[in-house]
């Protein structure tokens, strides 16, 4: 049934009006009928057009009502829609909104309100010129303008200025239809993307700061998948080897190792499995077909249960073995206590000067003096005397690491050079070699017949000294000097001249 057919119903529901315009036309037809002859046509005339204006009076009352029906009809159909939108949006954790096609604000939800720091009755009836600050009103108009004139959807991104400052927001706004069919305005729902983004920014000056560190650092370090292939290997490392690092992804490390080496690296991989890290000396064959050795300081890459692979950093000791063959062809050991003799220590020792240079590490040498040998030596002779130094010696070796350079520059002295690992403290070098002496003299003074004590001094040089190995052994001389001088009860001064 269409809407004009309706109104025969309303005409059904007005019944006084139909009374009226009865008792009308009945009283006309008896004014008709009672006139006199020669006025009756004129009276049927004036009886017709009366009939004809009630009739149209009566149709335009019909469609008056249907009318105002019609708007009570679509006024609460628009409501109801209202307060479902209302509700949909209220259990949105998101910040959301909907206004009409001029732009007033028909609802808004908690976090909306929350986000810009305003209350609803603040907000409805308002349009975003009220609300929002004048920088970003063009753009959300601009959209919502396009949206109009093409009903449908947007999704954009765009900065959007709240009480506690300035948000990255994604909007996401469509356009909704009225139960007539015609379209009401804009349902928006907001997406902050504020911390996403702050959180993505700290990581990504991480990884920057995190790839320019492995790129520029001096060591290599290399990353291995469970099959054994290079999976990462930085410049350092690929340098070490005569290689660009993409010459060495995704091939195995076994293709690099001499045939000799593959047991070692066999070994090492069955200790990543067991979740083992370790150190280790392994040789590889360089591009010109050089053998290098490298020391590996490696653990295991675990991915969920499964071994990932292998991270490790490669050092380049190959001078370093070199110099150590080159150092034991020219017999720079004291044949005594199997320490390096002065030119061996002076030779090594400048090298490692040089590496520690290069590096930007510090360096520390301590000085030693063994006390009362020649009383030794006149009470047991100089066999008793020799076994003092090769104790001294047996001790210096157990306290300091197999990468310090120990000699014995000649007679009662020693030296010891350290480079440091984490951060140099020459204080507990000295206190520990002191304690080691102590624990000997407790132990086996007396069956030795001698008791062991040393003076020590000690010079330091920081990264970027440039200090050469005899200026360092010659400071480190003197304030041996000054503690020896101390315990002999004698006024500090300065001594005869450094120990040669």
């Amino acid at each position: 049934m269409n809407e004009k057919a309706k109104i025969p119903s309303l005409l059904r529901r007005t019944p006084w009006q139909l009374v009226a315009v009865l008792g009308l036309l009945a009283a006309g037809l008896a004014v008709a009928f009672l006139a006199p002859s020669r006025f009756r046509p004129f009276m049927a005339v004036a009886f017709i057009v009366l009939c004809g204006a009630l009739l149209v009076l009566l149709w335009r009352l019909a469609v008056s009502t249907y009318e105002g029906f019609q708007r009570t009809k679509w006024d609460q159909a628009n409501k109801a829609m209202s307060d479902y939108m209302q509700v949909l949006i209220d259990i949105m954790p998101n910040p959301a909104f909907f206004k009409d096609v001029e732009g007033r604000y028909l609802g808004t939800n908690a976090a909306f309100e929350r986000l810009l720091g305003r209350s609803k009755s603040e907000m409805i009836g308002k349009t975003i010129t009220d609300v929002a600050p004048p920088e970003i009103v063009e753009l959300q108009q601009q959209h919502d303008q396009a949206l109009l004139a093409e009903p449908g959807h947007h999704v954009y991104e765009a900065p959007l200025k709240a009480w506690d400052g300035e948000h990255q927001v994604i909007f996401i706004k469509t356009t909704y239809t009225r139960p007539d069919g015609t379209i009401g305005g804009i349902v928006g729902i907001l997406k902050d993307i504020t911390q996403r983004l702050r959180t993505e920014e700290e990581l990504d000056q991480i990884r920057r700061f995190s790839d320019s560190t492995v790129q520029t650092m001096t060591e290599g370090l290399v990353l291995t998948d469970a099959e054994g292939k290079f999976t990462f290997v930085n410049p350092a490392a690929a340098r070490m080897l005569g290689y660009a690092p993409s010459e060495m992804i995704d091939r195995p490390v076994l293709s690099f190792v001499p045939k000799d080496q593959h047991g070692l690296v066999r070994r090492a991989d069955e200790k990543r499995a067991k979740g083992i890290s370790d150190r280790y000396e392994l040789a590889f064959t360089h591009r010109d077909g050089e053998r290098r050795t490298f020391i590996v300081s490696g653990g295991p890459r675990v991915q969920g249960a499964q071994l990932g692979g292998t991270m490790a950093v490669l050092t380049d000791i190959t001078e370093r073995k070199k110099m150590e063959e080159e150092i034991r062809a020219l017999s720079l050991h004291d044949e005594l206590t199997g320490l390096f003799n002065r030119r061996g220590f002076m030779t090594l020792g400048g090298q490692i000067l040089k590496t520690a240079g290069r590096l930007k590490k510090s360096v520390a040498l301590i000085y030693l003096d063994v006390d009362n040998l020649k009383r030794i030596n006149d009470t047991g002779g100089h066999k008793m005397g020799d076994r003092a130094l090769v104790e001294i010696a047996f001790i210096l070796k157990k306290c300091f690491r197999e990468s310090d350079i120990i000699g014995r520059l000649g007679g009662d002295e020693f030296a010891v050079l350290a480079m440091e690992t984490t951060r140099m403290n020459v204080g507990s070098l000295t206190d520990r070699l002191q304690g080691k002496l102590a624990a000997f003299n407790e132990r086996s003074s007396a069956e030795a017949g001698f008791s062991l004590s040393v003076s020590a001094g000690a010079s330091t040089r920081e990264p970027d000294g440039q200090e050469a190995i005899e200026e360092l052994l010659s400071r480190a001389d003197l304030r041996m000097y000054e503690q020896k001088r101390v315990r002999k009860g004698l006024e500090p001064g300065k001594p005869p001249g450094p120990s040669k």
